[in-house]
């Protein structure tokens, strides 16, 4: 396995069609929903990346909001699903949030509210009731530092 972290100009022509083609399918086709995936985010996050014989398996990216850091678009592919692949991700994440994070922001995300029992094994808690965005409910979650 190949983990990557880096920034959107720094991503090969190949990265940036594996990364668009396996969000579309996760968050568009697979979840049934309508919404534009590509954004402002993906000019000035960091890209995780984890390949497998050259394909793309999991992936994630993390930015800076003007008081906190966020990340997103958390997803591992259905061959790699249940073998503890979104556990590697989500270790792989955080290390590298931590790596960025000098000025020990806050990390607050918005997690699909199915998810969120997922994100809190690793230190997350919810904020708020949960909400519909991009057509799915969900829940503003925050790291807790302490763990």
């Amino acid at each position: 396995m190949q983990w990557q972290c880096l920034d959107f100009n720094q991503l090969t022509n190949q990265q940036i069609w594996q990364m668009y083609h396996i969000r579309a399918v996760t968050f568009c086709v697979q979840q049934n929903r309508t919404f534009v995936d590509a954004d402002d985010n993906d000019l000035t996050a960091k890209h995780i990346l984890a390949t497998k014989d050259g394909k793309l398996v999991a992936y994630a990216r993390f930015y800076g909001e003007k008081d906190y850091l966020s990340f997103g678009r958390v997803l591992t592919v259905p061959e790699v699903r249940g073998t503890g692949m979104g556990k590697q991700l989500m270790d792989y994440l955080m290390m590298q949030i931590a790596k960025y994070n000098t000025d020990q922001k806050d990390i607050i995300i918005t997690a699909q509210l199915d998810k969120q029992g997922f994100y809190e094994k690793f230190g997350f808690a919810s904020m708020g009731e949960p909400f519909m965005h991009e057509q799915s409910m969900h829940i503003m979650m925050k790291y807790n530092h302490k763990l």
